[in-house]
């Protein structure tokens, strides 16, 4: 069975890109949406019967185990898996609750490398792996401390296995998108020194998809956050997260 799987697919970007991989790729036989949001997915569901909606807490360590079981029964031949799913705590790291920083590190990074560990080995040679990083993930950001350290750890793993896929034909991809009108768009509480552009998702994700389909390691998609990731590159990180840092004072 040629599938997708997108997690996160219930709302914002990952629904988008469901929406992209269906049109885009409509000979393939199931859509899997992974999301926490049960009546969302049933919603999606209904309005197409390729979906199969997979309500998963990737903070729970059960939810692997019923993947795994699902893909086994299914013989599943990944086509597309868009690691996409997240949340985000802002706030100063002393201000924040224990719970939601936790929270945001199983999630945002330990999820994605036990999605990835659990999808790789039914993915075959002229598959996609997108995982969504952040613009986030080329510096330290006080003020959104946890959530930046776990897009850079996305980043990292995804631009290795970018290298130790190669040879398997399948193609990986580290998506690093700036602002968008999101469920983690916070910003209310950002003061936004220089006013970030806001993409639209739609083109993100065509875009992304573009981009893997030509074997490229990673997109980051409009001219400013391009500009944005080549100074945190060439810049101190401890200047950049100082400059950063402005945004939540």
């Amino acid at each position: 069975m040629k599938i997708a799987i997108i997690t996160g697919g219930g709302s914002g970007l990952g629904h988008v890109f469901y929406q992209v991989i269906s049109k885009r790729y409509p000979d393939l036989d199931e859509y899997w949406l992974i999301d926490i949001q049960k009546d969302k997915l049933e919603k999606i569901a209904e309005e197409d019967e390729k979906v199969r909606p997979l309500t998963l807490d990737l903070g729970d360590d059960a939810s692997y185990q019923k993947l795994q079981e699902r893909l086994e029964e299914n013989g599943a031949d990944i086509r597309i898996l868009i690691n996409n799913a997240g949340v985000e705590t802002v706030a100063f790291f002393k201000d924040a609750s224990k719970k939601a920083l936790i929270n945001t590190v199983k999630v945002d990074a330990e999820a994605v490398m036990r999605i990835d560990k659990s999808c790789i080995p039914f993915m075959n040679r002229g598959s996609i792996l997108i995982h969504t990083a952040s613009i986030y993930a080329f510096s330290p950001v006080p003020g959104d401390a946890v959530y930046a350290a776990a897009k850079s750890f996305v980043r990292s793993l995804s631009m290795a296995l970018h290298e130790e896929l190669k040879d398997q034909g399948i193609k990986v991809l580290t998506l690093c998108p700036g602002s968008m009108k999101t469920s983690l768009d916070r910003s209310d509480i950002r003061r936004n020194i220089v006013s970030m552009p806001y993409l639209k998702m739609e083109d993100v994700a065509k875009g992304a998809l573009e981009q893997a389909e030509k074997g490229r390691s990673v997109y980051v998609p409009h001219f400013y956050y391009r500009a944005y990731s080549f100074f945190c590159k060439i810049l101190p990180s401890t200047l950049t997260a100082r400059i950063l840092g402005k945004n939540y004072r």
